[in-house]
């Protein structure tokens, strides 16, 4: 018997997909169709950064933009890219090693006094060059400006981590955006979303500070989705909140509206989620944050019963998930424990696709395998016996390929052809599968020509030198967290 320290065999796909390389900007995919709303076998046509085809069967084929085109037969599931609507992105460079609740709390305002918590955002608050909270010794670092800022490299690593596991929109919450976001996933609440327009607008505090603008952002148009956070936590404060919420502004329940979506929600009554469905707003759940702080999560069953669109994110790497796919398996893994799987495998889905576009306003763009709709597109590995089942059972190492805009960004090695020739792309070893990754673009400007490879470097270095000025604190945080963490 082999000992138990010995390498893992390495991954081996059940069924690998192949390539025949034509046309870069014109992408035939064959497998299983999840559209979330139905499945079939056949064909996704990408024709630039559109879908212009899909179809059961091989009719995608007889489309005059698929002669010539590169054929890729997945031999998988292939639906449309996941979104993440709730995620602190730079916070992402951590996990749980770095910080983790270290009792329950009764909500959001208890729990950031722990020390290393705040020793923590420290670090990052150096390393983005966050325009408040800066501590002292950033000074002895280049970090603390606008021209030794990491900010790019966080915000890439969090963009990564997501792409990685089929996520192609991510609303990271950044604060102060920057030239270099959205390169890899979409970074969906800034105006780099690579969209043209960014009505999307975030409070990652609440109350939020500024109510009765984005009552007049709502009127004017100019705000179509606004994620705030609310209900976080499980006593008479977070329960009181949403009440609070119709009564904060100078025309009475302007928040309550469809262009609200509220995150968290853990301290919300029946009758609070029936408020929510009567006026059209939408719930973002984040069970294994929720889990990790305050011991449950929101009531999910009633806010179905109630008819309340829900999606699902991870919130952060720290008590949360590291990627939407582990979110998708606790949000199971939780639904089939306490609620006797009232949450079909399909249901889920949808939570991470058709239904994270609408909380964002997007659904005429995203979240579906639509002829018309933006080519971002995750494929996994399964068959058509379970396909919903395979998405919610997958890891970073089941993806086989990943396309943002028509773009494909990540893969099985085997399929590196379809990425971007100019600069190329790196490989890398995802959990023993081998992969391709295409981080960096032909563009010099705002950092775009960076590598993975470089990112990491950089942000590794920068925990190594923060950690040396802070040794009093008795907290290290080198070196970066994992891009993948392999269980």
């Amino acid at each position: 018997m082999p000992d138990a320290d010995v390498d893992a065999p390495p991954f081996s796909e059940p069924d690998p997909p192949t390539i025949v390389v034509g046309a870069p900007d014109r992408i035939l995919l064959k497998g299983t169709v999840v559209t979330p709303e139905m499945q079939f076998v056949g064909e996704v046509l990408v024709e630039a950064d559109k879908i212009t085809c899909v179809a059961a069967d091989a009719a995608c084929e007889a489309m005059p933009g698929a002669p010539g085109a590169t054929v890729i037969d997945t031999k998988g599931v292939i639906a449309p890219g996941l979104i993440d609507t709730h995620n602190h992105i730079l916070f992402d460079i951590f996990d749980d090693s770095d910080w983790h609740p270290a009792q329950l709390y009764g909500d959001h305002d208890q729990w950031p006094t722990e020390p290393r918590y705040n020793a923590m955002l420290d670090i990052k608050q150096c390393l983005v060059n966050d325009s408040q909270g800066k501590p002292a010794w950033c000074a002895m670092t280049p970090y603390g400006t606008s021209a030794g800022s990491l900010r790019c490299e966080t915000d890439k690593f969090g963009e990564l981590k997501g792409l990685v596991a089929g996520t192609t929109s991510i609303v990271g919450l950044p604060g102060t955006s920057a030239g270099c976001f959205g390169s890899l996933a979409r970074s969906i609440d800034v105006a780099q979303n690579e969209l043209g327009f960014d009505n999307v607008q975030t409070s990652a505090l609440y109350p939020p500070s500024d109510p009765n603008g984005v009552c007049a952002n709502y009127a004017s148009g100019k705000t179509t989705a606004f994620l705030l956070h609310a209900g976080e936590g499980v006593d008479a404060a977070a329960a009181a909140e949403f009440d609070k919420l119709g009564t904060m502004t100078t025309t009475p329940n302007c928040l309550y509206a469809p262009q609200t979506a509220i995150t968290h929600g853990v301290a919300f009554t029946p009758a609070q989620f029936a408020t929510m469905a009567t006026n059209g707003m939408k719930l973002i759940w984040s069970p294994q944050s929720n889990v990790s702080l305050y011991g449950t999560t929101a009531d999910i069953p009633s806010a179905l019963a109630a008819g309340v669109s829900i999606s699902l994110a991870p919130d952060w790497s720290m008590g949360g998930s590291q990627n939407l796919l582990d979110e998708l398996r606790f949000a199971d893994g939780w639904d089939n424990a306490h609620w006797s799987d009232r949450l079909a495998p399909q249901d889920l889905v949808a939570m991470v696709t058709r239904h994270g576009a609408q909380a964002l306003a997007l659904d005429t763009t995203l979240g579906s395998l639509e002829v018309g709709k933006l080519a971002d597109i995750a494929v996994f590995t399964g068959t058509a016996a379970a396909p919903y089942d395979a998405i919610v059972a997958a890891k970073p190492a089941s993806v086989r390929l990943v396309m943002v805009g028509g773009v494909v960004l990540y893969g099985d090695r085997v399929l590196q052809a379809a990425g971007p020739q100019a600069p190329g792309c790196e490989t890398i070893d995802i959990c023993g599968a081998p992969k391709f990754l295409c981080v960096a673009q032909a563009s010099t400007a705002n950092k775009l020509d960076q590598t993975y490879a470089q990112i990491t470097s950089a942000l590794n270095d920068a925990l190594t030198l923060s950690d040396s000025l802070t040794p009093d604190d008795g907290f290290n945080f080198a070196p970066l967290a994992p891009l993948v963490t392999c269980n």
